[in-house]
């Protein structure tokens, strides 16, 4: 009799793990969902690094050739530098879309700010924002 009941009790338990299969799966689904985003993130915010140093390193070529004869001073050439870097972020951002660049020049250095607006595909939220900055000079200038 007491092994009847023991019987009765195996048979009565079973597709108990089901559950805690179903919840430790989906689980698991979210996890790497959310691995799949960052990494997205992380190779977006490398392509626009690597964007924003190509544009600001194509500015910092520029630099005033009258004022380094004078004094051996390293100064921008502004126009001309912003103009180069701007021209290189914008062949960039086209290959890109939802990008937008920044180009600020300060006596010494080019900087350009690069962002794009990225959509979580598994996250019910508004666009991220992913951006890159990256500053350049001209040999010489520390």
């Amino acid at each position: 009799m007491a092994d009847n009941q023991a019987r009765r009790i195996r048979a009565n338990e079973s597709g108990q793990l089901l559950p805690v299969y179903a919840a430790a799966m989906s689980l698991a689904i979210l996890i790497l969902a959310i691995m799949v985003d960052l990494g997205f993130m992380l190779m977006y915010r490398l392509e626009l690094q690597q964007m924003a140093a190509g544009a600001a390193q194509a500015g910092s070529e520029y630099y005033d050739q009258a004022s380094f004869q004078a004094g051996y001073d390293v100064v921008l050439d502004r126009p001309a530098a912003q103009d180069a870097a701007r021209r290189q972020a914008q062949d960039a951002v086209d290959r890109m879309p939802g990008t937008s660049f920044e180009v600020q020049t300060s006596g010494r250095e080019v900087k350009v700010t690069i962002s794009r607006r990225y959509q979580p595909w598994w996250w019910p939220v508004a666009d991220m924002k992913i951006t890159a900055a990256e500053s350049a000079a001209p040999l010489g200038v520390r």
